[in-house]
C-alpha cells in the first residue's frame, strides 16, 4: 500500500493579496506585511480550504477597505496574538474595532468571531508597542463581502 503524500498541506509561498499586493513588503503603506494569503480561488491549490490571511502588524494606521463596515456571507474569525515572550496575552497596541455598531478597543490578545451576515469594520490600528500578529480565517474559501 502506497503511502499518502501530504506535502500539499504545508503551504509556504501564496499569491500576494489581490487587494493589497505590497503589503508583502514591510515597507509599505500598509500597516502590516502580509506572510500568507491562502484562497482557493485566487490558486486552487486546495479545493475547499478555508481562506486564510496572516500578517504581521508593524506600525499605526488602517486601509480604506477596513475603514468601512462590510459583511460576509461566511463566519469570520478576526484573531489578534502579542508577540511578548513576557507576556503573551498583552498585544502591546490598540487596535480598534466595530461589531454590529460597538466599537471595541482591544489591547489584549483575543478572537473574535464574526457570524456571517454581522456587518465589521472599521479597523484601526492605533498602537503598536511591539508588532503583534493578526489572522483572519473563515469558512469561505475565498475572501468576499456581502
Amino acid at each position: 500500500m502506497d503511502k499518502p503524500d501530504y506535502s500539499q498541506y504545508f503551504i509556504t509561498e501564496t499569491p500576494r493579496h489581490p487587494d493589497h499586493p505590497q503589503s508583502r513588503e514591510t515597507i509599505s503603506d500598509i500597516p502590516w506585511a502580509d506572510s500568507l494569503y491562502i484562497s482557493d480561488e485566487l490558486d486552487g491549490r486546495l479545493p475547499g480550504a478555508f481562506y486564510l490571511e496572516t500578517c504581521l502588524v508593524l506600525r499605526t494606521g488602517s486601509v480604506d477597505d477596513l475603514r468601512v463596515a462590510h459583511t460576509h456571507d461566511f463566519d469570520e474569525y478576526l484573531v489578534f496574538l502579542g508577540t511578548d515572550p513576557e507576556d503573551h496575552m498583552e498585544l502591546r497596541g490598540q487596535v480598534e474595532l466595530w461589531v454590529g455598531d460597538e466599537k471595541r478597543l482591544i489591547t489584549r490578545s483575543c478572537a473574535v468571531f464574526v457570524p456571517a451576515g454581522v456587518p465589521h469594520c472599521p479597523l484601526i490600528i492605533h498602537r503598536v508597542d511591539r508588532p503583534f500578529v493578526f489572522f483572519t480565517t473563515g469558512n469561505g474559501s475565498a475572501y468576499r463581502r456581502g
